[in-house]
C-alpha cells in the first residue's frame, strides 16, 4: 500500500495494519485459474462515491477469516469493465471486511491442506463488496508482486530462524 496507494488510502489503512489492530491478506487466484492469473474473473465496477463494487471468489486465502484483529483488509485482484485481457488487465483493490459496518465479504469454507496449519486457508466470496483502487488501473499485478516478494523474504527469514534455533 505504501508503494502504490494514494495518500488517502495510506492514511486510512496503513497505521492500523502496521499496529496490528488490522491484518491483511493477498487474494489472487480463483477456482478456475490455478496459477494462471490471466484468467481472473473477479469484477470491479465503479460506484458514485469513488469506491468500487468487487464481485468474485478467491481461493487459498491465508487467514482470510480470523478473530485475531478487528478488521481484515483484503488486497484483491479484479478486472474493471474496460480491462484488456490477460494479466495487464488486472487491477488491485483494498477491500476491508469491516467498512462502516459489515462489508459483503465472507468465508465460504476452510481449505484442507498440507503445510502451515495454524493459519486457516479460506475460500472467500466478495459479493458486491466495497473496495478502493490501489495504484493505476491494469497495473494490479505489479503492485501485488511487491507484497508477494516481501512475503517471500519474510517466510525465508522465518525458516532460517527456525533452522538456526534447531541447533
Amino acid at each position: 500500500l505504501v508503494s502504490y496507494a494514494d495518500a488517502r488510502l495510506i492514511e486510512r489503512f496503513v497505521p492500523k495494519l502496521v499496529s496490528g489492530e488490522w491484518m491483511g491478506t493477498m487474494c489472487l487466484t480463483e477456482p478456475h485459474c490455478g496459477s494462471d492469473l490471466a484468467q481472473v474473473r473477479t469484477r470491479a465496477e465503479a460506484r458514485d462515491d469513488g469506491s468500487y463494487s468487487i464481485t468474485g471468489t478467491k481461493i487459498f486465502i491465508s487467514s482470510g477469516e480470523q478473530d485475531f484483529s478487528e478488521n481484515i483488509v483484503h488486497l484483491v485482484l479484479a478486472r474493471l469493465p474496460e480491462a484488456e485481457p490477460g494479466t495487464r488487465g488486472i487491477s488491485l483493490f483494498a477491500v476491508p471486511k469491516v467498512d462502516e459496518g459489515a462489508n459483503s465479504v465472507r468465508c465460504l469454507s476452510i481449505e484442507h491442506k498440507m503445510g502451515l496449519r495454524a493459519s486457516a486457508t479460506c475460500v472467500m466470496a466478495f459479493e458486491g463488496a466495497r473496495g478502493w483502487l490501489v495504484g493505476e488501473p491494469g497495473r494490479g499485478l505489479n503492485a501485488m508482486f511487491v507484497f508477494i516478494n516481501k512475503s517471500r523474504l519474510g517466510t525465508a527469514q522465518q525458516s532460517q530462524a527456525h533452522a538456526e534455533g534447531a541447533f
